[in-house]
């Protein structure tokens, strides 16, 4: 019988969210990358992908193809990694005998330190701009950025039963299936409690633990407003309205990861605390950020400047 892969990567990404507890953006990623090998092959043979295109012979013509186009080395790995994924799924159900990817060249894992940065008062502009502009929804979505260092997609999966008193947040869904404890300073988990009861609750109605905490809401033509939970695409949205705003339209949500981790680091000379504020799996992922920058390296020899001053104007 010859399988649509179409039909076997839905059954994949189902399989992702609701038994190995990935979020649905997690999902989604899974779809995205399954999809890319899925055009590829229609591409190349002119009809839909099946089964049996899952072979070594077309998934490094794919790879080739892919390095062709000059993808960057972490984009490869990661389609790479998923496609491998869902064949060991599909072992797993006999509809493969082996994985076809496994005897193949991976790409170098290269680790470098993210480019951008941004600083403790970049990100404070970024709160600022939305206490500005008076929305609270903004206002307790960017403080949980710019404090915590979360994830778009565990931001835009939160729920009301997330918030823990003046703790922080408990059982927050994050990469991988896991859940973490966040911890969130007192003054950004008040704002959040009274964001529910004087927003939340009078936008989208009676609110239970499993209300979404952020919303997005837009005009209809024949009057009223929609509403639907946010998602990490809106998020990321929202933060390039917002970088514009201050001076930084590259912002990503992700750069405040980076920039919370730097502050913390530097504030507090510990990477296991960052690592788990941040919620890495491994320790070598937060090292990245103790990584000397250039312009650290030039404060470095500053010291010298007065000694090389002297003793070439002699």
């Amino acid at each position: 019988m010859a399988y649509q892969l179409v039909d076997l990567v839905e059954q994949f990404c189902k399989y992702q969210r609701n038994q190995r507890g990935r979020t649905e953006e997690g999902a989604k990623t899974y779809r995205w990358n399954l999809e890319q090998f899925l055009r590829f092959v229609r591409a190349r043979e002119g009809r839909l992908a099946r089964l049996t295109d899952l072979n070594g012979r077309t998934i490094q013509a794919w790879m080739d193809d892919m390095a062709a186009a000059d993808l960057a080395l972490s984009t490869l790995r990661c389609r790479q990694a998923t496609l491998s994924s869902f064949c060991t799924w599909l072992v797993k159900r006999e509809f493969l005998p082996a994985n076809p990817v496994a005897p193949l060249d991976r790409p170098p894992h290269r680790r470098e330190p993210p480019v951008q940065v941004p600083s403790p008062a970049l990100m404070d502009a970024l709160v600022r701009a939305a206490v500005a502009r008076r929305r609270p929804r903004d206002v307790a979505l960017f403080a949980l950025l710019r404090f915590t260092g979360m994830r778009r997609a565990s931001l835009a999966g939160l729920r009301v039963r997330h918030l823990d008193g003046e703790w922080g947040l408990r059982g927050v869904r994050v990469k991988g299936g896991r859940t973490q404890e966040i911890p969130v300073p007192p003054a950004v988990m008040r704002f959040l409690h009274e964001y529910v009861e004087r927003v939340l609750a009078p936008d989208v109605g009676p609110v239970t633990p499993d209300t979404p905490l952020f919303w997005s809401k837009w005009g209809r033509r024949s009057g009223g407003k929609g509403y639907a939970p946010m998602t990490g695409k809106n998020v990321w949205r929202l933060c390039k309205v917002y970088g514009r705003q201050i001076g930084y339209p590259a912002l990503k949500p992700h750069d405040l990861r980076h920039g919370v981790a730097v502050e913390v680091l530097t504030q507090r000379h510990d990477l296991e605390e960052v690592r788990a504020l941040l919620g890495h799996a491994r320790i070598d992922t937060t090292q990245l950020y103790a990584q000397i920058r250039p312009p650290q390296l030039k404060r470095a020899v500053g010291f010298y400047e007065d000694r090389a001053e002297r003793m070439l104007s002699e």
